[in-house]
């Protein structure tokens, strides 16, 4: 019935005889030089290529979108989507994207990592719900009025299943289920910079079954920058519930219109249940933005990362620099 009414509002709002079809090809590239140590005799220095991204954005009208993207460091597809735009506040996509989250997960740009990686909560919960590149198979309902915005995503709960039924063939994946996940944030418009927000997730008990959460704000004036999330995942899978959770405080001044001096302090805890197992990560470094009124169009960042587990004295430390072009 959903579809149904869905199909007709779309039969009678966006019917037109020709598409006005444009297409744009962009890209990332991202080079990277880093030193390791691994443990405490092992180590690792060397050169490598962090991403290579290729995107394909076309439009069709005001009201239909489309926009594929793929990984070629080791080929993938990432995006396939297609968007219905009723207005700003309404909208529907269908595909494969990245679903409603954590904020410091797939909703910042890889363009636009603050450092050369992500805080490492961010990449857990990835790894522990829908996958390392928070994207999945489904369809959202998402829009923006009056500085609120909001996200109702409808998945399968594993990015890496694609369900297709067939009236031919028995079906290859059994499936019984769909996981949700939810989230809203707001930019007050009297407070230049302000955002703040959460969300919330429950899995696919077929596929992956887990509780998430999380709190954010972020704080972006100007030359100041402050953000700061929490984030935790509950593992439902096995005999006992796992519980996760993690931390992290960001800073960055900028000394210079191309000069940005960056830092950021985590804790990520992998069970809450058991003592000495938390990991603290300290990171100091630096961005430098060869245009300025474009940021991430090309820039060069560096980052020295230093690591601490309770309980554990290992020097793992790390420092590396990445090079990113954007076009």
């Amino acid at each position: 019935m959903v579809v149904l009414v869905f199909v007709t509002f779309l039969s009678t709002s966006y019917s037109q005889d020709k598409p006005d079809i444009k297409v744009r090809v962009g890209g990332t590239v991202q080079a990277m030089v880093s030193s390791a140590q691994t443990n405490t005799d092992t180590s690792q220095v060397g050169f490598g290529l962090k991403r290579i991204r290729g995107r394909l954005y076309t439009t069709f009208s005001k009201n239909i979108k489309g926009f594929i993207q793929f990984e070629m460091t080791s080929f993938k597809l990432l995006d396939a989507r297609i968007e219905f735009i009723i207005n700003k506040a309404a909208q529907f996509r269908v595909g494969r994207f990245k679903v409603a989250g954590v904020r410091a997960g797939g909703l910042t740009s890889h363009t636009k990592i603050d450092i050369v990686e992500r805080s490492v909560s961010a990449q857990k919960w990835g790894l522990m719900t829908i996958g390392a590149d928070y994207r999945d198979f489904g369809v959202a309902f998402l829009g923006t009025s009056n500085g609120f915005s909001y996200n109702l995503t409808l998945h399968n709960g594993n990015g890496a299943v694609n369900l297709k039924a067939s009236q031919k063939t028995t079906a290859s994946v059994q499936n019984t289920s769909f996981a949700f996940s939810g989230m809203t944030s707001y930019k007050p418009q009297k407070v230049k910079g302000l955002e703040l927000g959460g969300h919330y997730g429950v899995g696919n008990s077929t596929f992956n079954d887990y509780n998430a959460y999380s709190a954010y704000l972020y704080y972006e004036p100007g030359s100041f920058r402050f953000k700061g999330e929490y984030i935790g995942v509950k593992n439902k899978n096995g005999p006992f519930d796992i519980t996760t959770a993690g931390y992290y405080f960001f800073g960055a001044y900028k000394v210079a219109k191309n000069v940005e001096l960056l830092g950021r302090w985590e804790r990520y805890d992998k069970n809450t249940d058991v003592s000495n197992d938390a990991e603290t990560f300290t990171t100091f470094g630096f961005a430098y933005s060869f245009f300025s009124s474009k940021w991430t169009a090309t820039k060069i960042t560096a980052a020295y990362v230093i690591r601490s587990e309770d309980g554990v004295s290992v020097n793992n430390n790390v420092f590396y620099v990445m090079f990113q072009l954007v076009f």
